[in-house]
C-alpha cells in the first residue's frame, strides 16, 4: 500500500511560453509511483535508485537517467532503494507532433528506448527545467525546448528528412542575429525570431548555436550586458541601466553580469571610473 511521505515535495510549472507543456520538480520522493499518462513524459533524474516497469519491460534508473513515456502507456516502479530528486517534462501530443514537423520528421513521434543516458539529453532536459523553475525569458524557454525536443526526436523511430531552407542557415542566423540586435531590450519569442530568419523555430535555434556558438537566448543577453557596460561607464546607475536594456531588474543585471564579465555592474562602475 501507498503510504504518504512527509518528506516528499512537489512543485508544478505551466510556462505561459511554451503551450502544451507542463513541469513536475519532486524532491525527496521514496514512495513508488504508478502513472497512466496521456502526455509525453521526459523525466529527468537527479539522484534515483529504482525498478521501473514499462510496456512489460524492466529497467533501473541511477543518477543521471533520463526516463521517457508516450501518450497511452502507464509505468510504476518495482523498488525504491533511496529517496528521489527528478524533474518531469509533461508535453501535449499535439505539441510535440507539430514541433516533430517542423523538423522533418512525417509521422507522429516513437520513442522505443524508454530509459536513456544520451550525454546530450541530459543536459538538454535539465536545463529547460531549471530555466522553466527560474521563469525564464520566452526567449530562453523556447529556445531550449526546441534544443530538447531535437534531442529526443535523434532516438524517436520515424521518417526524416531536412527541413525546408537548411542550406540557408548562415544568411537565416545573420538575420536573426540582426533582429536581436536591434531588438536587445524588448521580450523576443522565437517564433517572431524564426519569422525574421526566414526558417523553422527548431532549424533556427540548431543552426544559430552552430554559427554563433550560443543559443538565441544567450545571445541576447550577451548584447544587454554588452550595451550596460556602455551605460555604467556614462555614470548612469545600475538600476537604471537593467530597465534599460531589458533585464527585469538590477538584480537579474548583476547575476548575468558577474555570470559573464566576472564582477558585478557596480564593480565595473567603479572601476571605469
Amino acid at each position: 500500500m501507498v503510504r504518504d511521505d512527509p518528506n516528499e515535495r512537489l512543485e508544478f510549472f505551466r510556462p505561459a511560453a511554451l503551450p502544451g507543456t507542463e513541469m513536475m520538480a519532486a524532491h525527496e520522493s521514496s514512495e513508488p509511483w504508478h502513472v497512466f499518462h496521456e502526455r509525453y513524459a521526459f523525466c529527468v533524474c537527479h539522484a534515483a535508485a529504482a525498478g521501473v516497469r514499462y510496456r512489460g519491460r524492466d529497467g533501473v534508473v541511477s543518477d543521471g537517467s533520463v526516463l521517457v513515456r508516450e501518450p497511452g502507456e502507464t509505468h510504476y516502479n518495482t523498488f525504491v532503494a533511496k529517496p528521489a530528486k527528478f524533474k518531469t517534462l509533461y508535453v501535449d501530443e499535439d505539441a510535440l507532433a507539430g514541433a516533430a514537423r517542423e523538423l522533418g520528421q512525417t509521422r507522429a513521434p516513437h520513442l522505443p528506448q524508454f530509459l536513456s543516458h544520451d550525454p546530450a539529453l541530459y543536459p538538454a532536459l535539465d536545463g529547460l527545467c531549471s530555466a522553466i523553475e527560474a521563469l525564464a525569458e520566452p526567449l530562453e524557454l523556447q529556445s531550449r525546448f526546441a534544443t530538447t525536443v531535437g534531442a529526443f526526436l535523434r532516438h524517436a523511430e520515424g521518417n526524416h528528412r531536412v527541413p525546408a531552407g537548411a542550406k540557408h542557415g548562415k544568411r537565416a542566423v545573420e538575420r536573426a542575429k540582426t533582429h536581436l540586435r536591434e531588438r536587445y531590450n524588448e521580450t523576443v519569442s522565437l517564433e517572431s525570431l524564426a519569422a525574421a530568419s526566414g526558417v523553422s523555430r527548431f532549424h533556427l535555434v540548431h543552426a544559430f548555436t552552430r554559427e554563433v556558438g550560443m543559443a538565441p537566448h544567450a545571445y541576447q543577453i550577451h548584447i544587454r550586458v554588452e550595451r550596460a557596460r556602455a551605460l555604467l561607464r556614462s555614470g548612469m546607475r545600475p538600476v537604471e541601466v537593467a530597465a534599460s536594456v531589458g533585464f527585469a531588474d538590477q538584480s537579474h543585471l548583476t547575476r548575468h553580469f558577474k555570470r559573464i564579465l566576472r564582477v558585478t555592474p557596480s564593480e565595473y562602475a567603479r572601476a571605469s571610473r
